[in-house]
């Protein structure tokens, strides 16, 4: 059963953010920022924890199928898998990570996001740290094959 679940089509329909190789960056957020933000290496992930509990994680990748089905070249930075507990939300925590990490590799990569395009809280957050969205990217995903791939580019 397992195996048939990952060979049912899914329908992919996401906006990719990024902020290239050496864009300039405001410093404006992080500012009075409150909280540490610490870098765990054996997960790649950045982090946020108060009192011993975990308020916010953002996992790098360097890679991603999708990115490279989409004809996206390494090296690149992939910001995902991001959470804020609920108790910590609208403190700007997420877009203080986020230009936290772009400051951290925008000399060395590119740096990518995807999202989907019902998520405007994720969507305002992305923005307000610095990244601009680039395009629309749909698909079928099968397996691990990307079908009808369609790239509208966002001006």
């Amino acid at each position: 059963m397992g195996l048939l679940n990952k060979l049912k089509p899914f329908p992919v329909d996401l906006l990719l953010y990024s902020c290239t190789r050496n864009s300039a960056l405001s410093d404006a957020l992080n500012k009075d920022f409150p909280y540490q933000i610490d870098f765990s290496e054996a997960d790649s992930q950045f982090i946020i924890k108060e009192k011993g509990n975990l308020i916010h994680r953002s996992k790098l990748f360097t890679s991603s199928l999708l990115l490279k089905n989409f004809g996206y070249k390494q090296p690149y930075i992939a910001i995902g898998d991001c959470f804020t507990d609920d108790n910590y939300r609208g403190q700007g925590i997420y877009p203080n990570v986020l230009h936290h990490i772009l400051k951290k590799f925008v000399s060395t990569h590119d740096v990518y996001m995807l999202v989907a395009p019902t998520n405007t809280p994720s969507i305002k957050g992305m923005e307000k740290a610095g990244l601009i969205p680039l395009a629309r990217l749909r698909c079928l995903k099968i397996g691990p094959i990307y079908l009808n791939k369609n790239t509208v580019k966002i001006d």
